[in-house]
């Protein structure tokens, strides 16, 4: 499993949470396009999806 590098701030949102894409769980995490994803999520999307680039930055 690759781990995804959410460290930069532009990552996190610390004035809202919203439901993440895939689990619809509240998160303050965004995607590279600002998408609301927890980050387990989009690395367990990631790892049955590796040909996409849909939550890499």
């Amino acid at each position: 499993m690759a781990l995804l590098n959410w460290r930069n701030a532009r990552h996190f949102d610390a004035t809202r949470d919203l439901p993440c894409a895939l689990c619809g769980r509240p998160t303050p995490m965004r995607s590279h396009d600002r998408e609301p994803v927890q980050k387990v999520c989009a690395e367990d999307w990631c790892d049955r999806n590796p040909n996409s680039t849909r939550f890499h930055s």
